[in-house]
């Protein structure tokens, strides 16, 4: 099985759905995007999605937008009693909640902070940290429950999502990582027993890493 992805390298929407489809085995046919050329303005990608947003997938003619619900159609199809989405009904229900406070809220105000790093290469102010600090990366750790992972004591979709996004906040030199102590804990947890890890995210840390060393 293949499925087209269109993809942003470093987007954390996108590392999501990589990383899912490691852990299930589906070989992924990555089409990465020029935003720089407009290529998500395309006619053609217009068509896919018309919000012009990734990722994107398409499955033998099937297009489908919105990281959750491609990582929901990933599993229902090619991995329905898979463990990374449980069975438990409240279990789902936290799993569900994280991503949509990932993609309702925390993402979109860490695309505001990222931004002008990526495209500008300016350095955030002390202010601008400090909101993304209060209002981010506490967000990310308000969202972790009392067990070893995201949801309970096993990997589900919400470790998949939330360490995509840590591999960019908690890898620039800019936070203060002690400040929050158990997200940071659990995210160097997650870089060692996460075993699609190194493929899919290491390069976006090393990525995120060369961007902040040069911001003027």
């Amino acid at each position: 099985m293949s499925i087209t992805l269109y993809n942003l390298p470093g987007s954390p929407p996108c590392g999501f759905i990589q990383a899912l489809a490691q852990l299930l085995g589906i070989v992924l046919n990555i089409k990465n995007l020029n935003f720089a050329e407009k290529e998500h303005l395309s006619p053609e990608y217009l068509k896919i999605n018309p919000f012009h947003k990734v990722p994107a997938i398409d499955d033998d003619g099937f297009t489908l937008y919105e990281s959750a619900a491609i990582a929901y159609y990933m599993l229902r199809k090619y991995a329905p009693k898979s463990e990374l989405y449980p069975a438990n009904i409240t279990s789902r229900a936290r799993i569900d909640q994280i991503l949509a406070v990932l993609s309702s809220n925390l993402h979109p105000q860490s695309a505001e902070f990222y931004r002008p790093r990526f495209y500008f290469q300016t350095k955030p102010s002390a202010q601008e940290v400090a909101k993304f600090e209060q209002n981010v990366v506490k967000g990310f750790e308000q969202l972790l429950g009392d067990g070893n992972f995201a949801v309970g004591d096993t990997l589900t979709i919400a470790d998949l999502s939330l360490v995509s996004h840590l591999t960019l906040a908690l890898e620039i030199d800019s936070v203060n990582t002690a400040k929050f102590l158990k997200l940071h804990s659990y995210y160097q947890r997650m870089k060692s027993e996460l075993p699609c890890f190194e493929k899919v995210f290491t390069p976006v840390v090393n990525h995120v890493k060369q961007v902040w060393a040069n911001l003027k």
